[in-house]
């Protein structure tokens, strides 16, 4: 069976959060197959630093933030829009400036009304909204500027927002800022969004929380937290988040340095993989049916810094991009859960892996 996936990249120099100056050797977005654990590319184009993509399948649209600190001669990433034909043929609609800096991530809300994009340097919230045909309203373009500090003296000396995660039921956007150790909450209607303080939760100074998921079911949120390397079990009561867990992603013996990355559930829910850059791994975990996470083994990823992940539809793949080797590594999902390498792809600097049905 024949998958596609788009991969997007980073083109050019960046300063990350860590201080470090990291320089993109990727040519923007590709458009890819996997079959038979191999992976084919099949179109490419040119984008700036397209370093997190979404996709409407519907519509036929693609929308990459650009993230840099200066875009269009001005401060601030940007927002790109493509479409795709059925040939997979990729064509630049239009770009704007993102409002902050260094937009790291993006979602399409589940109504289609808007994308809602985070923007890490500058710790704020962009929302844009959409038209029926899925272009980008320019002129719409709102910022929410999140406020505060926490504990690290260096990666949390402002705020950092992450990422930006919906649900339908009740209509909630939740934020990580990895800045100010908080799930930051939003009501959204239409084609805008207000904060909900009274839903945003805390986690320990110092965690750094950086993305999440929720079960198929809704009643479990699980966040990785980029600094402390842990994942965090939420029970989710109707919108509020209580805690219920928090794992280690690191053996007991390590004693290097490690932030985490990403985390993905399996399709059917069964399992949670989460990646550490620093140990190079991915580590699972069994879901046990109270939602409850155990342990059942840590894999090299076949690289350095495996910036992002991805499990493709079927369950039965397990793509791992290496930003700093410049590979992507994949794995063969076995029935228990364990990962075996089938074959690696060499890319420049690999930042984001994302499944679609063209």
């Amino acid at each position: 069976m024949k998958l596609y996936f788009a991969l997007g990249s980073y083109t050019e120099p960046i300063l990350f959060g860590t201080g470090e100056v990291f320089q993109g050797k990727g040519k923007g977005i590709s458009i890819c197959s996997l079959e038979n654990g191999r992976i084919e590319v099949i179109r490419e184009i040119s984008v700036r630093n397209p370093s997190f993509l979404c996709i409407d399948e519907v519509r036929h649209k693609m929308y990459a933030v650009n993230e840099m600190k200066e875009y269009l001669g001005a401060e601030g990433g940007g927002l790109t829009q493509l479409s795709y034909d059925d040939d997979l043929s990729l064509s630049v609609e239009g770009t704007w400036n993102a409002g902050g800096k260094d937009p790291c991530h993006l979602a399409l809300a589940p109504n289609s009304r808007f994308l809602a994009i985070s923007n890490f340097a500058s710790g704020s919230v962009t929302t844009f909204p959409l038209d029926s045909t899925g272009a980008v309203v320019g002129e719409g373009r709102r910022v929410f500027q999140h406020e505060g500090s926490s504990v690290h003296p260096v990666r949390q000396r402002g705020p950092h927002a992450h990422s930006c995660i919906f649900t339908e039921k009740p209509e909630l956007l939740y934020v990580p800022d990895l800045g100010l150790d908080q799930v930051v909450a939003y009501d959204y209607v239409g084609d805008g969004i207000s904060e909900n303080r009274s839903l945003s939760v805390a986690v320990p100074a110092g965690s750094g929380p950086r993305y999440g998921e929720f079960s198929k079911d809704g009643r479990h949120f699980y966040l990785i937290d980029e600094i402390s390397s842990q994942v965090v079990h939420f029970i989710n009561e109707n919108g509020r988040l209580r805690h219920r867990q928090t794992v280690e992603t690191l053996p007991e013996d390590f004693t290097g340095d490690n932030i985490c990355s990403d985390l993905h559930l399996t399709p059917d829910g069964s399992r949670l993989y989460a990646s550490n850059r620093g140990h190079d791994s991915i580590v699972c975990y069994l879901v046990q049916k109270d939602g409850s996470l155990s342990f059942l083994e840590r894999q090299p990823c076949g690289g350095r810094t495996p910036r992002n992940f991805a499990i493709d539809p079927t369950g039965n793949h397990l793509l791992v991009g290496n930003q700093d080797s410049d590979t992507i590594s994949v794995f063969a999902i076995e029935p228990s859960g364990h990962l075996a390498m089938t074959s690696q792809m060499q890319t420049g600097s690999p930042v984001c892996i994302r499944f679609f049905n063209p």
